[in-house]
């Protein structure tokens, strides 16, 4: 059974069968959750493993304990997918965060379009807000968020599968030919949509275009709309 607790613990705080947590973790664990001595817990370094642990002591404010039993990609979906959002304003923007940790990303490239209204985010606490939502859903692999990048760099960087969701047009993300063993990119604009420039850039990269309906969405509605879909699909 998996402990309903989980925290983060640096890959070289674990060694065999024993780790220690840092000094933020350990104030989470007896301080926020006060979880008892003796008491298991899930751990996650955030590279791909998870662990069920033991905590043994707490000494000088440090959690120390032992391994139990290690479980490589937990949490994780079996395929690659990464999303490339443009950047919103700040509430919208870490509430986009949240979810799409929460639904599996591996990668996050913050676009600068011709419509935002913003182009720059606060990286060190939109890292946070990751580690707390893999943490939250028990990821052992948190998201790589990159800096932002203009739209056409980004383009000309792609590897994989790409979609990005429009307006205007008639396919789903159901109707395409999405290769699994492939990474899967996935484009979401600002609420202005993409200019006829950027529509014409997406189009002599090959991106194949897909309808969220007839309503307008807030970016972060369409990202995690087009986010569960693909997880229904890919399963």
């Amino acid at each position: 059974m998996i402990p309903d607790k989980a925290f983060y613990v640096e890959p070289k705080n674990v060694n065999d069968s024993t780790f220690f947590l840092s000094e933020e973790e350990s104030h989470h664990v007896t301080k926020v959750f006060r979880v008892a001595l003796g008491s298991k817990i899930s751990l996650l370094n955030g590279i791909g493993s998870g662990y069920i642990a033991k905590i043994d002591s707490f000494d000088g404010g440090i959690v120390f304990g032992t391994i139990e039993d290690k479980l490589e990609s937990f949490g994780e979906n079996k395929y690659d997918l990464n999303i490339a959002p443009a950047v919103i304003k700040r509430d919208r923007f870490e509430s986009l965060l949240e979810k799409v940790t929460e639904l599996g990303v591996k990668e996050i490239y913050p676009l600068i379009t011709d419509r935002c209204i913003k182009n720059t985010i606060n990286m060190a606490r939109c890292r946070k807000i990751i580690i707390s939502a893999s943490k939250q859903c028990q990821r052992s692999h948190f998201p790589l968020l990159h800096e932002p990048i203009d739209m056409k760099t980004w383009l000309n960087r792609l590897e994989g599968q790409c979609f990005a969701g429009i307006k205007n047009v008639t396919d789903q993300l159901s109707d395409m030919d999405i290769k699994k063993e492939n990474v899967i990119n996935i484009i979401i604009g600002p609420e202005g949509d993409f200019s006829p420039k950027e529509i014409e850039m997406l189009k002599n990269k090959g991106v194949r275009f897909y309808t969220l309906g007839n309503r307008r969405l807030r970016s972060e509605t369409a990202a995690q709309s087009s986010l569960s879909i693909l997880n229904e699909l890919m399963i």
